[in-house]
């Protein structure tokens, strides 16, 4: 499924989930060993693959090392049921102005004894007041998805699973 958007005044709410062939359990335990560590390298990762994306759709090509060091804060993570959510927030450093804040929840929940959902379900406000808001609406909300895919997939691979890129219908592409 891909990732999703919804507005609701300026707030621009963004979803997305990967599968992965490991049980919750294993999912889990690694997060909560050191969400801060684990996470950090990830969305710092994720953040510099989708400002590449946003690279690969200008017109200019000439800077593709162009990246963006962001910054990560988790709260505690609790249970819910048979899931772990974990609070995430997730910023550029340097020019706060100019990028987006996104702040969110990841959520782990089982599918099965041997597969777990991980999904970021997040929401930011578009940098640069009206003129942000059609930059996203135009071109800044794919960069947003892309980033959330990656951070996703990084996810998933560094808790030592064997990531199911989702397709547009819900399934596994396997």
């Amino acid at each position: 499924m891909p990732a999703k958007q919804v507005r609701q005044d300026q707030r621009v709410l963004i979803q997305d989930f990967v599968q992965v062939d490991c049980p919750c359990s294993q999912v889990c335990s690694a997060i909560e060993a050191d969400p801060r560590a684990l996470l950090a390298a990830i969305a710092d990762a994720a953040y510099r693959e989708g400002e590449q994306l946003c690279l690969t759709l200008t017109p200019s090509l000439s800077h593709k090392s162009v990246g963006k060091q962001v910054q990560v804060d988790v709260s505690h993570a609790y249970r819910l049921g048979d899931r772990l959510i974990l609070p995430i927030q997730w910023w550029a450093t340097g020019a706060p102005a100019l990028f987006p804040r996104l702040e969110g929840d990841i959520e782990v929940a089982p599918l099965g004894p041997e597969r777990t959902e991980i999904t970021l379900m997040g929401r930011y406000d578009p940098p640069l007041a009206v003129l942000g808001r059609q930059l996203d609406r135009l071109l800044l909300h794919r960069v947003a998805e892309a980033c959330v895919r990656s951070f996703l997939t990084r996810l998933g691979a560094s808790v030592g699973c064997a990531v199911k890129p989702m397709l547009a219908t819900g399934r596994a592409n396997d």
